[in-house]
């Protein structure tokens, strides 16, 4: 009976320690559940992150696409421009030489003008008079 008694007070003190041993496999069973838990929302939000930024990078690079359109298109109305540019200043060049041209014919035939003899009015006056006198004595002397 003794014998009895102490296999039972072994079983005992053994199925003690398994409770024990159960209690903390439990504990560290719901621990590992809420860490896999944690892990899952962790997971979750890590995700829907990492969907957002490929989002943000998607839009970064159809605006990078577009500012790249919109350089080129300005680099092309530039280009434009400065041909423009450059015709217009070839134009107005040559037009300057005309106006510089024509100034300088200007001054030669106001030189010219100023050198012929242009008589003034009792210069005419005596002129015409002089006319009428010599038509006046031809048609007496006739």
């Amino acid at each position: 009976m003794r014998e009895l008694e102490e296999r039972l007070a072994r079983q005992e003190q053994t199925s003690e320690e398994l409770s024990v041993a159960k209690e903390k496999l439990e504990d560290e069973v719901s621990g590992l559940k809420q860490d896999c838990e944690g892990l899952e929302l962790h997971l979750q939000k890590s995700e829907q992150e990492k969907q957002t930024k490929d989002n943000q990078i998607r839009t970064l690079n159809e605006e990078m696409a577009r500012q790249d359109e919109n350089i080129s298109k300005m680099q092309k109305e530039k280009k434009q421009l400065d041909q423009t540019i450059k015709q217009t200043q070839e134009s107005l060049a040559a037009e300057e030489d005309k106006v510089n041209h024509l100034n300088k014919l200007k001054q030669k035939l106001e030189q010219n003008v100023d050198e012929v003899f242009i008589p003034d009015f009792d210069d005419l006056f005596i002129l015409h008079a002089n006319y009428i006198a010599s038509k006046f004595t031809t048609s007496f002397a006739s």
